[in-house]
């Protein structure tokens, strides 16, 4: 072998050695240990919810013995929700009171039964996201409670109800008995030590409210709060948000891009927006759709909002602010969510862009208001109330605000008796030559 030819040889071997090395270098993938996520680890919340985080029950009423309990305890719903999430409904279909050969209100305030409350009317189309629902059709209709009746369980199945109170319309779907027997002995029974005592109070002919039949005591609140990012939700309202003008205005600033047009209000920190152009339109699938719109701008604000009140012919949804169980107003705006839609986006869309931090340490005792019933009777004794016209009574708090000594925004919620009438809350004038006080 000729030295010429060695050296080719050679030359060879490294050449090939050098692309084997690369390609090894290229494919190679070390094996690492399993990774385990720590608690020390910083998790990301998200903000985006389902339809089980904002649609919830506003409150359940045990009904037994001539007598009537209520809870509105978040910690007790949720595991309300957790278990008849999990039945298996089949044969939903509407059943007629006629049928039922009783009063509308006799079958839905029955002895020996829980009943399950909602803020508004719900779809089914949308709820049954919820529910685990087996036939493969399911009749269109909106319900605002769900009933379970004690004396109807028996055999393998029995029927729960869907109720919607101001149509008066009742549906059944039937249940494996003997998951009903256990949610029944899980929350019925001993009902009567847990909660506290309701009143009926007959309102008309149509409509029966429950109140406590005590004083109510319950904590004064003051929260300081944070901001929403403004930039976040300019992008999420405007098509192309670098051609968005920005411009100082009395109550704080305005961003239009010649359409549409957001403001800020910095007094009572609200977001209002409205696109003239977009024309109204009608949408089947209205409620499902603002939940996703608040969705892709994570504007949920730590999960404190629930689902209020809808009108499909307005195409409007209203999402409320709730604390600890109770709904909180404000004569502003600054607990709502709404949003109005037109035939392809969104038309208006008010809401706070603060949140709630973190609560100070309650001031004092808890704070006593009246009875159920002394409600009522304030009610009635106003002329200019018209009580057959009321729908609803309720707790909530009264939310304002103010500065601390360091000049840091706090917010007040303060415990307020409330009465509904259509879709507005006002606060019950206990007070001497008191007159409504308008809320949404």
């Amino acid at each position: 072998m000729n030295f010429e030819r060695a050296k080719s040889i050679i030359l060879i071997i490294l050449v090939g050695t050098s692309i084997f090395l690369t390609w090894s270098i290229w494919t190679y993938e070390p094996e690492y240990d399993p990774f385990e996520q720590s608690s020390e680890f910083i998790k990301i919340k998200s903000d985006v919810q389902i339809v089980s985080d904002v649609i919830k029950p506003v409150s359940i009423l045990f009904h037994g013995n001539g007598q009537h309990f209520q809870t509105s305890n978040p910690a007790e719903i949720n595991e309300m929700e957790k278990q008849f999430s999990q039945w298996r409904f089949r044969g939903i279909k509407e059943i007629s009171v006629n049928r039922l050969q009783r009063k509308f209100d006799d079958f839905v305030h029955e002895d020996g039964s829980i009943e399950i409350e909602f803020s508004d009317d719900i779809p089914i189309s949308l709820y049954k996201t919820v529910l685990n629902i087996t036939d493969k059709e399911v009749p269109k209709f909106s319900f605002d409670r769900i009933i379970i009746k004690q004396k109807n369980i028996s055999g393998n199945e029995s029927a729960v109800y869907f109720v919607s109170y101001d149509q008066r319309k009742i549906y059944q779907g039937m249940v494996d008995s003997k998951k009903l027997r256990n949610f029944m002995d899980s929350f019925y029974r001993g009902s009567y030590d847990k909660h506290p005592e309701y009143t009926a109070e007959t309102i008309n002919s149509k409509r029966t409210l429950f109140v406590p039949e005590n004083p109510v005591e319950i904590n004064r609140l003051e929260y300081y709060i944070d901001y929403l990012d403004i930039g976040d939700l300019k992008s999420a309202l405007f098509i192309n948000p670098k051609y968005v003008r920005q411009e100082p205005v009395s109550v704080g600033e305005e961003y239009t891009d010649g359409t549409r047009l957001m403001t800020v209000n910095k007094d009572n920190y609200l977001i209002s927006y409205i696109n003239p152009a977009q024309k109204f339109g009608s949408s089947s699938d209205l409620l499902q759709k603002s939940i996703d719109f608040i969705n892709e701008h994570a504007g949920w604000e730590n999960n404190n909002y629930r689902f209020a009140y809808m009108s499909e012919n307005e195409q409007r949804v209203v999402f409320r602010l709730f604390v600890n169980g109770y709904p909180a107003f404000n004569e502003s705006g600054m607990t709502e969510i709404e949003q109005i839609w037109g035939k392809e986006e969104i038309y208006s869309y008010d809401r706070p862009y603060f949140k709630l931090d973190s609560v100070l340490p309650s001031v004092g005792s808890p704070e006593t208001l009246q009875s159920g019933k002394e409600v009522v009777n304030q009610l009635k004794s106003k002329d200019n109330i018209d009580f057959n016209s009321v729908e609803d009574i309720s707790i909530g708090y009264r939310l304002n605000k103010s500065l601390d000594s360091k000049l840091v925004t706090l917010v007040t919620l303060e415990p307020t008796w409330y009465y509904r009438v259509g879709d507005k809350w006002f606060i019950v004038p206990f007070e001497e030559g008191g007159g409504q006080s308008g809320l949404e």
